[in-house]
């Protein structure tokens, strides 16, 4: 993570290095609602196991990949796969195991604390990075490569949950696998009619633009930052990692603060309250290069951390449980296809021009952050526990 922009651009450019990240995204539309229909039909499981065999794929690719765009592009599209198998898969694996136990309404706090340890692991992952990447940024694909064998082997321990209690009163009918394609968008579709859900899916396609518009420049800018040339970034593996490690720690504190948040401001506040946070942050990255800017990047991960977290524990009481990921899934498909779009076109016209790429995407976030600001108003009083109960949501939806 704190080295791959840095390898693209190098060896492609910025306007390569945002196309192959566009690649990443698009790619991940593509497998983002078969892998979610897999989770849902074929079990958590088994997706899990395929995103972590994907991964280990797509650490060869760059290892072996050099100056062969091909060969990266091979490696973004292997990786986009392992990713869009785990989009939603390990939420849902998560409250599906709570809810066999019993246990659904610990969901919240405990998915919180997964999501703080896995910031802080991340941290000490970019730290590490980062180092590896002073001496040569393969490195770090190749720690990678090890850490996706170690995930395989993880995987290929995990055992299926069984439907628990709740199974049947959300609808989770023996005959649910044999539910036609078209039935299935159909029955998808219907939770719309709940004001709550609807928003909160818009708002899952605005996250991915916005927990995104200072991360894939972060890296150049940083080498701004150091005044290095770009190609020539010195001592910007080791900032990088030393940036990523901070913001991973702040999106730990975030993701375990995220109920509290919630009880604060509510549920539309708490997101609309995250997004203004990552267009603040892209918008000083835009306005200077300054070594003082780099306190504000750290807060870029607040969003990343906490709004799935909050939109998970909404969204999991009012969907059935065979139709949790999928949902999700679908979010983060619309979401990552909008942002792939704006990926590629951006890169037509970088230029190898940082901060006015930079000022373009602070432009977009807070436009964003007005939807965001101005929809809430209407589902505010919708969204929150006790709305949820004798919701009937997917009861209403699901034969």
């Amino acid at each position: 993570m704190p080295v791959f922009v840095l390898f693209t651009r190098a060896r492609f450019d910025l306007d390569g290095a945002l196309l192959l990240s566009s690649i990443y995204y698009l790619c991940v539309v593509v497998f983002e609602v078969p892998s979610g229909w897999a989770s849902d039909r074929l079990g958590r499981v088994p997706t899990l196991r395929a995103a972590a065999v994907a991964w280990v794929a797509a650490q060869a690719c760059f290892l072996a990949g050099g100056d062969r765009l091909a060969v990266v592009a091979a490696g973004q599209a292997l990786l986009a796969f392992g990713f869009a198998c785990l989009s939603g898969t390990d939420v849902t694996f998560h409250y599906d195991t709570l809810e066999a136990l019993g246990r659904a309404g610990d969901y919240g706090r405990r998915q919180a604390t997964v999501a703080s340890i896995g910031f802080v692991t991340t941290a000490a992952s970019a730290l590490v990075g980062g180092a590896l990447g002073l001496v040569d940024v393969r490195l770090a694909f190749a720690v990678a490569l090890v850490l996706a064998l170690v995930q395989l082997g993880v995987a290929s321990a995990l055992r299926e949950p069984p439907a628990g209690p709740q199974g049947l009163v959300l609808g989770m009918a023996p005959t649910a696998g044999r539910t036609s394609w078209l039935r299935e968008l159909g029955q998808l579709a219907a939770y719309g009619r709940d004001r709550a859900v609807a928003w909160l899916f818009i708002y899952g396609i605005l996250l991915v633009t916005l927990e995104h518009v200072a991360f894939v420049l972060l890296q150049p800018w940083l080498t701004a930052v150091l005044d290095r040339p770009a190609d020539s970034v010195g001592a910007t593996p080791l900032l990088a990692g030393v940036v990523y490690a901070g913001t991973s720690l702040v999106g730990a504190v975030a993701a375990r603060s995220s109920p509290a948040l919630v009880g604060r401001l509510g549920v539309a506040g708490a997101l609309g309250a995250l997004a203004v946070v990552s267009a603040a942050v892209v918008t000083v990255m835009a306005l200077t290069t300054a070594a003082a800017a780099v306190a504000v990047a750290l807060l870029r991960s607040a969003q990343t951390a906490a709004a799935p977290v909050i939109i998970s524990s909404e969204v999991a009481p009012r969907v059935a449980r065979h139709h949790r990921a999928t949902l999700l899934s679908l979010d983060s498909l619309a979401g990552r296809l909008g942002w792939g779009l704006i990926l590629a076109a951006v890169s037509f016209d970088a230029a190898d021009d940082v901060q006015g790429t930079l000022r373009l995407l602070a432009v977009l976030a807070w436009a964003l952050v007005a939807v965001v600001g101005l929809s809430a108003v209407a589902v505010r009083p919708r969204l929150g526990p006790g709305s949820r109960r004798g919701s009937g949501a997917a009861g209403d939806v699901t034969p």
